[in-house]
């Protein structure tokens, strides 16, 4: 089984990225300089992050849920 923790840091991590990206996107704009070359890195990013949340949400139906079956609060009968 694989270990999704690392998956949600890397999920984590790219999402700062792009959050960073989209700042400096806005910052190329209100200079008046294209923004082409970084709106294609931002694409990349996206497309990047759609396969880690896909493998994550993946990696997620795949484990056994504990709390299967179990009735919330209790049976006292």
């Amino acid at each position: 089984m694989a270990d999704i923790a690392p998956v949600r840091a890397e999920i984590d991590r790219t999402r700062k990225l792009v959050d960073r990206q989209r700042r400096d996107i806005l910052t190329l704009q209100l200079s008046g300089i294209s923004t082409a070359d970084a709106e294609c890195v931002l694409a990349r990013q996206l497309a990047r992050l759609d396969d880690l949340i896909g493998e994550r949400n993946r990696l997620t139906a795949t484990r056994p849920n504990p709390m299967q079956g179990k009735v919330l609060g209790g049976r006292r009968w």
